[in-house]
C-alpha cells in the first residue's frame, strides 16, 4: 500500500492555480469538485491519468498524482454523484 503523508482540510478547495492537494475522510455535504476516492478516503487536488499502469505486480486502469505521488486501485469521479 502507498502511504500519503496529509492531513485533514476543513474549507472547500477552490478550482484553479495553486489548489493544495489533500483529502477528506467524509465528502463536506455539496462538494461538487473532482475527487479520487482511495482505502476510504477522497483526495482532491490532484491529477487523473488514465491509462494502464503496473505497480507492485498488479495492472491497473488509471492512477491519481497527489502532490507528486500515484494513487492506484481507487476510483475517480469528475464531480459529486
Amino acid at each position: 500500500m502507498l502511504c500519503l503523508s496529509s492531513c485533514d482540510y476543513g474549507g472547500y478547495p477552490v478550482g484553479g492555480v495553486g489548489v493544495s492537494a489533500g483529502y477528506y475522510n467524509t465528502l463536506p455535504r455539496g462538494y461538487n469538485s473532482p475527487y479520487y476516492r482511495h482505502n476510504n478516503r477522497y483526495y482532491y487536488g490532484g491529477r487523473y491519468e488514465p491509462g494502464r499502469y503496473n505497480y507492485n505486480g498488479h495492472s491497473y486502469h488509471g492512477r491519481y498524482n497527489h502532490g507528486g505521488h500515484y494513487l492506484y486501485g481507487g476510483n475517480h469521479y469528475g464531480h459529486r454523484h
